[in-house]
């Protein structure tokens, strides 16, 4: 099976080597869970910084200093490897 992602990557399921939602142990599933918890908390945090709407007749975002923002899209990356990570080692997916 193969899946493709927003970058256009694919990700190649072998038969052999997958492993179902039913293999894993309670840590693979918290490690996973945590993992795309991560994910989630990093990608809010940047778009927070870049994509905050304007409030009429109240106020308008500042612009996040370049440190700030820098790091929020190095804590996305990181946190995108480390899931990826997770995939590979406990479903046995690769990218190819």
């Amino acid at each position: 099976m193969t899946q493709t992602g927003s970058d256009e990557e694919e990700w190649h399921v072998g038969s052999e080597q997958a492993r179902g939602s039913e293999e894993l142990s309670a840590e693979e599933r918290q490690r996973l869970r945590r993992a795309h918890e991560r994910l989630r908390a990093a990608s809010k945090e940047l778009e927070v910084l870049v994509a905050t709407e304007p409030i009429k007749n109240r106020w308008a975002p500042e612009p996040a200093p370049a440190e700030i923002l820098d790091t929020a899209r190095e804590d996305l990356q990181r946190a995108y490897a480390d899931v990826v990570r997770c995939q590979q080692e406990i479903l046995g997916w690769t990218s190819g």
